[in-house]
């Protein structure tokens, strides 16, 4: 066996040079002989390929300084070849020379030429010539290669002198010469360098380079002039951590400790502060050698990155809650809706049922609004009316705002409708109450306005919009305000001024996000102590009444579609307590029902009965058949079975299921006449 040691050469040593390869392309094994004889004194070594796959193969496992490709060859001809050579990026600037014996028209030169060939040599060729072309191919190879030699031979030198950088720091005294050479690759790089006696441990700070000018926005003299300068503006809350790593210095001979430093502008940036204690030879006096490194930036990057995976586990976490609280919801929900329709009911109780059924739909709400914040969902705009939808959320904001802040609404008459997700709509209008409410601790107004508007470029109210017809929704409280700094970065992702456990910075975010997708802007005016506007502006959306969403009026108990003779309805659904619920409620809407734990015992009950009308399925089930699947398999054996899907899933489990086919698609927690409207629906 051959062992192969790769050795990396040191950096002052020129690396060797590559050898030198033609790749010489024919189905004749004559013409390769032949054409290998006039090529043997080029200096290069003769690689034979007796087609143009052969050749292929050769080219990704070695490079060429030119190539002789035969025009003429079976299953794939030269003008191919050299197409896919030219399409490879390593192989695409590799000279190519067409020979031919028969291909001698126009026509074949120029597809030849085209194809990325340099030189198109007819047969019988002149030696002498041949040499001579490659020959000169093959000393354009070397030249360049030559040149990529020299390059990685600046290169290595780069690497070592990064590498001796930190001894070049503890000698600088004694290397002024390589001063100028030094500030050039310092000057790129987001570092200040300085020097500081040891008595002071690293407190009285000399900056050695221009480059602090950049980095921490004050002069060199400036710290010379001020010995206090650099320990007055750490953190307050690192300094203790500052402290105890430089007490350690001179035990250990060097440090490494991060801290914040409230630059010349007043932000405060996270820097990595290294030094090592060299010196005290001769009279000379030990001194500390050290960097400050600018990593501000990666360090936003990482808290961003935990946030993010932080919220992803919170929504994975939350979706499967809300499935199992949806579910527990509709055991509840479905029961307490049975018990209103016995009828005969003392007046007391009855009144005891309705406050657990609002209490029951508040958790559902709340359930709802938890899912579509803890989840990415895919926008469904439509035709949409903004006062309707803030009418339909006027119970809902006043129990957010509390009793101590007056909600106003100023809604504008005939408004324009808008082409939005009316979800989204509606979480962007309770997160911007929410954040109103948190602004007046002590109680105050918010305003929501609505207001048609006709923009030009550059308007005040939407600055980032082209001019056109458009729709605000305004919402404005007289709460704390907020200072510039916190109003520049208001809908920055994670930025937040609440305290923990109370915000996560994503409201401001996502809201922005929703509404620049719907092609809009997100406008925030705000004065310390006078109160915020957030100010959302849609595009007006030209649509007939009829097109125009609206929230859906909860149906009158006298409305309640009942089953028409007897249908039979299979109810599949694993979870026992959901399932005696739901089969309960459409007996009471007078089906006839069978039930199902699982999609097997469903595919068994088909095949026995035969006057079932509608398969009424969760989506989700154990087994090796999800809803989605049985339903394909049962509308495979009956054609004509009526389908009606249900699922406390959302998002993004229900669409690996089966995309958007799910049509329809009843969620839980349902209410009886919710129920009863899809089941006669997915009947009809």
């Amino acid at each position: 066996m051959v062992e192969i040691i790769s050795k990396t050469p040191e950096a002052g040593v020129m690396p060797a040079p590559r050898p030198l390869s033609i790749l010489l392309v024919d189905d004749d094994a004559p013409n390769r002989l032949a054409l290998s004889e006039i090529l043997a004194d080029c200096g290069a070594e003769i690689v034979c390929a007796s087609s143009g796959r052969e050749a292929l193969k050769l080219i990704l496992q070695r490079d060429f300084a030119v190539i002789l490709l035969d025009v003429r060859m079976p299953d794939m001809d030269g003008y191919e070849t050299a197409t896919l050579i030219r399409q490879r990026k390593k192989s695409h600037r590799t000279p190519i020379i067409f020979l031919t014996a028969i291909h001698k028209d126009e026509a074949h030169v120029f597809r030849g030429y085209s194809t990325g060939a340099v030189d198109y040599v007819f047969k019988p060729m002149e030696p002498v010539v041949l040499r001579a072309k490659v020959a000169a191919f093959i000393e354009l190879h070397k030249q360049a290669e030559e040149i990529r030699r020299q390059a990685e031979h600046e290169r290595r030198l780069l690497e070592e002198n990064l590498r001796i950088r930190t001894a070049k720091i503890e000698a600088e005294y004694q290397l002024r010469s390589s001063e100028a050479r030094q500030a050039m690759i310092i000057r790129s790089l987001p570092i200040a360098l300085y020097e500081a006696p040891i008595a002071d441990q690293g407190a009285v700070r000399n900056f050695v380079h221009d480059n602090v000018v950049r980095l921490l926005g004050f002069e060199a003299s400036a710290f010379r002039n001020d010995t206090t300068l650099w320990a007055s503006r750490v953190h307050p809350e690192d300094w203790q951590v500052v402290v105890k790593v430089i007490e350690s210095m001179p035990k250990l001979g060097d440090y490494t400790v991060q801290y914040r430093w409230k630059c010349a502008n007043g932000s405060y940036r996270y820097f990595l502060d290294q030094g090592v204690v060299a010196g005290g030879t001769g009279n000379g006096s030990p001194k500390i050698f050290g960097t400050m490194l600018d990593v501000h930036d990666r360090r936003m990057l990482e808290q961003q990155l935990v946030h993010a995976q932080k919220m992803d586990a919170i929504g994975q976490l939350t979706g499967g809650i809300a499935h199992d609280f949806s579910n527990m919801l509709m055991v509840v929900i479905g029961n307490l809706d049975r018990l209103h329709r016995i009828g005969r009911l003392e007046k007391s109780t009855a009144a005891l049922l309705d406050l657990a059924l609002q209490g029951a739909m508040h958790c559902r709400d709340m359930t709802k609004r938890l899912v579509a914040f803890a989840r990415q969902q895919a926008l469904l705009p439509k035709p949409l009316d903004l006062n309707d939808l803030i009418n339909d959320l006027a119970d809902l904001l006043d129990r957010t705002l509390g009793e101590r802040i007056t909600i106003k609404k100023d809604l504008a008459k005939d408004l324009w409708p808008v082409f939005a997700d009316p979800v989204q709509v509606e979480a962007a209008v309770v997160n911007l109450v929410m954040n109103a409410r948190d602004a007046m601790p002590r109680g105050g107004s918010v305003t929501i306005k609505t207001t048609n508007v006709e923009l030009a470029g550059g308007s005040r109210a939407g600055p980032n919009l082209p001019p056109g017809a458009y729709v605000l929704l305004e919402v404005t409280d007289t709460g704390v305000g907020m200072t510039p700094d916190v109003l520049a970065r208001a809908a920055e992702p994670f930025f937040t001024t609440k305290e923990v456990g109370r915000g996560t910075g994503l409201g401001l975010s996502t809201t922005y996000g929703f509404v620049k997708q719907s092609g809009g802007d997100l406008i925030i005016e705000s004065e310390s102590n006078k109160g915020t506007t957030v100010r959302i502006c849609l595009p007006r959306r030209e649509a007939s009444l009829g097109d125009v969403h609206k929230p859906r009026p909860r149906a009158h108990r006298a409305e309640v579609p009942r089953a028409r003779n007897k249908e039979t309805v299979l109810v599949v659904e694993d979870d026992a307590n959901v399932r005696r619920t739901a089969a309960g409620m459409l007996r009471d809407l007078g089906y006839r029902v069978t039930e199902a734990e699982h999609a097997a015992d469903a595919l068994d009950i088909l095949e026995r009965m035969n006057d079932v009308a509608l398969l009424f399925t969760d989506l989700v089930m154990p087994g090796q058949m999800n809803g989605y699947q049985l339903a394909k398999e049962a509308l495979r054996r009956r054609s004509n079975l009526k389908v009606l899907y249900t699922s406390a899933h959302v998002g993004d489990r229900i669409r690996e299921i089966a995309g958007s086919a799910l049509q329809p698609l009843l969620r839980k927690p349902y209410r009886d006449h919710e129920l009863a409207r899809a089941v006669r629906d997915a009947l009809r």
